[in-house]
């Protein structure tokens, strides 16, 4: 909470309490209306530090979110959505074969549903990038040092979920909905994963364990209008219409093509 939301906060307290509070006791009975003064106050005050954002980020600075920035981070990162980062973003989506899709070594291949969205800033010196980091509860495993019933994070190119604000190449994540079942393939990060942009660095697991390269590709999600992937990039699986058909096609792939 901000100095200036705690301030609004202090004005919402009842002026009674704060004359009972200095009104010198006529009755021993009045001291009981100073106490009962004093514990409101105390009160607000303890509901409006616990509802300060769990931040630690650049430095041992106190921040936004459950995130721990390391020193290596440079870009300033803060929960929700500026109004002033950009409102559309071009990227360049590489090709790559349907082979070359699976073939990627430092991956991830999970089928498991969405548990939490949450949308995040990052200000690169000025330039400002929304995205979002999805937790995942993982029902079943295909690749990666992952077992059913763990909860992973994985950072998605774009805000979910943000009205007015496209970005290119993410029409298929960009769908994403809390408690959506789904079949991620996702990049896995380490020390040297990062996002450079005017002169400031991100260290992409500082927000996440692994992230999505693209917005189009590697995912499948199941949602009421029925699976929805990139047709074209998956040609094998063209035809798919269940999460089963689509995982036992990405079963087979990973056999075949994943290292």
């Amino acid at each position: 909470m901000r100095g200036k939301d705690f301030l609004d906060k202090m004005d919402q307290i009842d002026p009674a309490y704060v004359e009972a509070a200095d009104m010198k006791p006529a009755k021993r009975n009045n001291i009981w209306i100073k106490w009962c003064a004093m514990a409101a106050c105390l009160c607000l005050i303890i509901g409006a530090v616990t509802m300060l954002p769990r931040l630690r980020g650049n430095h041992g600075e106190p921040q936004v979110g459950d995130f721990v920035l390391s020193e290596k981070t440079t870009a300033k990162v803060s929960l929700g959505y500026d109004e002033e980062a950009a409102t559309s973003s071009k990227a360049d989506l590489v090709f790559l074969t349907e082979e070359e899709l699976f073939a990627h070594e430092k991956m991830y291949a999970f089928r498991g549903r969405v548990s939490g969205l949450t949308n995040v800033t990052i200000d690169f010196n000025g330039d400002k990038m929304v995205r979002c980091v999805a937790t995942i509860s993982i029902d079943e495993v295909y690749k990666g040092d992952l077992a059913p019933g763990d909860r992973i994070t994985m950072l998605i190119p774009c805000g979910i979920d943000l009205i007015g604000v496209a970005v290119e190449d993410t029409d298929i994540i960009a769908q994403l909905e809390s408690g959506m079942e789904g079949i991620f393939m996702p990049w896995v990060y380490d020390e040297n994963s990062r996002i450079e942009m005017n002169g400031a660095v991100l260290i992409t697991k500082d927000l996440a364990e692994c992230g999505l390269a693209d917005g189009m590709r590697w995912a499948f999600l199941s949602t009421n209008r029925g699976v929805i992937f990139e047709r074209n990039a998956y040609s094998g699986a063209y035809e798919a219409t269940t999460m089963d058909d689509i995982e036992g096609y990405v079963v087979d792939m990973l056999q075949k093509y994943g290292k």
